[in-house]
């Protein structure tokens, strides 16, 4: 039967391992055709150059002669292998070297390369198709070879060697241009490595697709057949977008037209429109004021002058995305019309694809559906996992699914290949959340020097924040003097080593708030009185709190209260919070309402809603009272700007109450090693880490009766982020709490230097077994999956048959399935694990850990 590639579920089809292979080589050589691509490679690719980067991934499934592979086809046979670290026998083992160097006549193919051993690391790179390396040069000295070199002998009529010749005449006869063409030595980096490696991961990903794209049987011969369907599929799935540009080659629609809104651009708009600027830039403009689209403005010019065929908005949260994903939707149809690529929301459970669910495009299996409903079908390819997320022309979705491209996690090398021809935006960019700083700076840097284009969002920036996104290859790039960034102008436009650019809007209105502080963090049900004569004069309150359990807590007083549960927030009449721990099904339910009950032209009357930062962000909301915690001042600005966000007639002066410790002082907070004392409310210490942002934030609070915005921005985020007026704190626990912080910034950047994409060749480093525990936190990564082996009804009218538990909740050890789930009332009660130590309750306030 010859050497099979690809089964089908039942094994009675397979298609052989040469057409597999032809396939998977026709759709990289495609892919290297397409313009963001080939330049992102980094090289003078000709197409001999190209044809040779083809011959080595049409070698991917080498592995796949061994003896132990081919046995599969038995579902019975018990010797059985897989087929990529087997391959380190045929590189690392000196007999079987030299004879898989005859029968695929690599030394040919060697001399394509400056070096042999620069052949030996591409061949490296695309053996690791399946997603990351499984094996360095160490695994030369161990023992496994000799067990990974049975499979090389041959066994059961099977000769493996017979399968590697024909692989080689396979190469020779799909790109005979690469062997008889003329071409300089290819250099090859490890930049070029990893770029090449994540190629080869997504051609392996689409060349796959036997549904639509790579059936079984094909007409003629396989090679002018399978470069068809690579032309094809790229194109249906988005990745070619030569329709769409022709589009706007011809003419761009105005801002107008794009928007669907009547007037003129503001001039932040208007300047991002232009491709002619830097590849990283700074936008800082008030909230509300517009970002979005002039973030979109960019990309549309940057995409007709062809400097990018993608845009992937990266947000916060996927709240933030949930909401941004229809007007950027909505953008592009008008833009592209009936040639719009394909528009994904990506976040996981959450997965659109052009403002429709995957499974509501897919017909059943009895539906015998026409081309076009076919094609609709193969639009969602990239929404079908989130590995694949990256690939599609027009994304929307967290921040954490492009970190994935810069660290050493699974397919990140596939990750980065569709990012690169990206534009890549990041909003909501804070000065005080170091972390993620230390994490956006990597991602940037391999982003920019791979070719790619970034754009970063902020409210408001500090200096030194600033100073390190627009150089992040600089290990501590220098903030200009506090006095210069405080006078420094706004709304601008930064970019690398040129002076900041002022962008004043005269359409953009100022707003005076009203701070109040009040030392209430204690005891924020004492406002309950004051919430009953707001909601009586018909006000719309927000509370935002920095924990869940505070949510919770407070929702539960309100709830209690016959006056306050007549108003507060609910969905499908269900009373409740909003946060972040809500079943997938519920939150989306969650945070429609929300926009319809706050939103843009939502209907009068009083409302209370409690949440946390899920509603800070992104969501345009609108409230006439604010009730925060005390948070570092550039979260507080951005919170404020749910205040009075819409034109809605009269109504009072914008209030924002800022609920404070009864400490003045908060270096009484810090033990002797200048560390924050555990138990400390509203995430002093914890969600916030920084204490000396949280005093300086403080200090002004209680200094200000007003602000005025966004006059003020610009000094009030220096006056409490600024290396100088943080240094400023005067006492040895203030100095013990900078060491503090500059240890753990020390540890985080270290660790976020271990779990980065190492510049490394293939063969010289292996992905660590975890990464960091605070990092793995921070992106979701410990985050359980609970399954609850039967479907249950919600609070709010919907079914669910798993739950995500947050990672600081679940347990070290994972279960699958939950030891026992029972219906009580209006709440599940859900036992992870068999003891009982982690057992949650999940109501309509949310998913609750149960203290033992």
């Amino acid at each position: 039967m010859g050497f099979w590639g690809k089964l089908s579920d039942d094994r009675e089809q397979q298609l052989s391992l040469t057409d597999h292979s032809i396939d998977v080589a026709s759709v990289f050589r495609a892919l290297c055709d397409l313009p963001a691509i080939q330049r992102n490679l980094g090289i003078e690719a000709g197409a001999v150059i190209l044809d040779r980067l083809a011959v080595f991934a049409l070698l991917h499934d080498l592995g796949k002669c061994n003896t132990g592979f081919q046995a599969k086809r038995d579902p019975n046979a018990r010797n059985i292998a897989g087929h990529v670290r087997e391959t380190a026998a045929l590189l690392y083992d000196s007999e079987l070297c030299v004879k898989a160097n005859l029968a695929l006549g690599l030394e040919e193919i060697a001399a394509w390369f400056e070096s042999p051993e620069a052949g030996l690391r591409m061949l490296l790179a695309s053996l690791f198709h399946h997603g990351k390396p499984v094996f360095d040069g160490n695994i030369a000295d161990s023992l496994e070879i000799g067990r990974l070199k049975t499979h090389w002998q041959p066994r059961d009529g099977i000769d493996p060697f017979d399968g590697l010749k024909e692989l080689g005449a396979t190469t020779r006869r799909a790109y005979p241009n690469a062997f008889a063409g003329d071409a300089a030595p290819i250099k090859v980096s490890s930049k070029l490595e990893h770029r090449f490696a994540g190629l080869v991961m997504l051609a392996d990903w689409l060349g796959s697709h036997r549904e639509s794209f790579f059936p079984f049987e094909h007409e003629g011969d396989r090679i002018e057949w399978s470069r068809r369907q690579a032309s094809k599929a790229l194109a249906t799935v988005g990745l070619d977008i030569s329709a769409a540009r022709n589009r706007v080659e011809q003419g761009q629609p105005t801002f107008s037209q794009t928007f669907g809104i009547p007037g003129e651009p503001r001039p932040l708009q208007s300047t991002l429109a232009s491709a002619k600027l830097p590849a990283l830039l700074i936008a800082e403009s008030e909230t509300g004021s517009g970002k979005t689209e002039a973030a979109l403005m960019h990309f549309l010019g940057l995409f007709a002058a062809g400097k990018v065929d993608g845009l992937y908005f990266a947000l916060p949260i996927r709240v933030a995305a949930r909401e941004l994903y229809g007007r950027v939707t909505a953008a592009m149809q008008r833009v592209f019309g009936d040639v719009c690529p394909p528009v994904l929301l990506a976040v996981p459970g959450y997965t659109q694809i052009d403002g429709k669910r995957p499974e509501s495009i897919l017909p059943g299996d009895a539906h015998l559906f026409h081309e076009d409903e076919q094609k609709r079908r193969d639009r969602t390819w990239a929404a079908e996992r989130p590995k694949r997320f990256l690939a599609a022309p027009v994304a929307v979705g967290t921040i954490d699914q492009a970190l994935f491209s810069a660290i050493q996690v699974p397919h990140a090398h596939l990750r980065a290949a569709c990012l690169d021809r990206s534009l890549l935006v990041i909003d909501e960019v804070h000065s005080s959340d170091v972390y993620m700083r230390y994490l956006a700076r990597r991602l940037l840097r391999r982003h920019i020097e791979a070719g790619g284009r970034a754009l970063l969002l902020s409210a408001t920036l500090g200096a030194s924040a600033r100073a390190e996104y627009l150089h992040p290859g600089m290990p501590r790039p220098e903030a200009e003097p506090f006095d210069r960034a405080a006078a420094q102008p706004y709304p601008a436009l930064s970019t690398p080593d040129q002076p900041m650019q002022h962008l004043p809007d005269p359409g953009c209105h100022s707003k005076v708030v009203r701070l109040e502080p009040i030392p209430l963090l204690k005891s924020p049900e004492t406002l309950l009185p004051r919430l009953r004569e707001a909601l009586h004069a018909g006000l719309r309150v927000l509370i935002l709190l920095n924990t869940v359990g505070r949510a919770i807590a407070l929702s539960r007083l309100a709830d209690a209260d016959r006056e306050l549960a007549s108003v507060l927030f609910a969905v499908n009449g269900i009373r409740c919070p909003h946060h972040g721990r809500f079943a997938r099904a519920d939150r989306e339910q969650m945070d429609h309402a929300v926009t319809q009950r706050m939103g843009k032209g939502s209907p009068p009357g009083a409302m209370l809603l409690i949440g946390t930062q899920t509603l800070e962000q992104s969501l345009d909301i609108d409230a006439d009272w604010l009730i925060t915690d005390l948070c570092p001042i550039d979260v507080l600005l951005q919170r404020i700007g749910r205040l009075h966000r819409h034109e809605r007639g009269p109504r009072p002066a914008p209030v924002c109450t800022v609920l404070l410790p009864e400490e003045t002082d908060f270096s009484i907070f810090l033990n002797q090693k200048g560390e924050v004392r555990s138990g400390n409310l509203a995430g002093l210490g914890s969600v916030y880490e920084d204490l000396r942002i949280l005093q300086l934030s403080h200090d002004l609070v209680a200094a200000a009766p007003a602000i005025e915005i966004p006059r003020d921005n610009r000094r009030l985020v220096e006056t409490a982020t600024h290396p100088e007026r943080l240094a400023g704190l005067q006492g040895e626990a203030w100095v013990r709490h900078a060491s503090h912080i500059e240890g753990i910034g020390g540890a985080q950047q270290m660790a976020a230097h271990a779990a980065a994409m190492p510049d490394k060749h293939f063969g010289d480093f292996m992905f660590p077994k975890e990464i960091e525990e605070h990092l793995s936190t921070r992106l979701g990564l410990n985050d359980r999956t609970l399954s609850l082996g039967a479907s249950y009804p919600t609070p709010f009218g919907q079914t669910i048959s798993e739950i995500n538990i947050p990672g600081h909740l679940a347990p070290r050890e994972e279960f699958e399935q939950a030891d026992r789930v029972g219906l009580e009332d209006d709440k599940l009660l859900i036992q992870a694990d068999p003891a009982g130590q982690f057992t949650y309750w999940y109501s309509r306030f949310g998913l609750e850990k149960i203290t033992p």
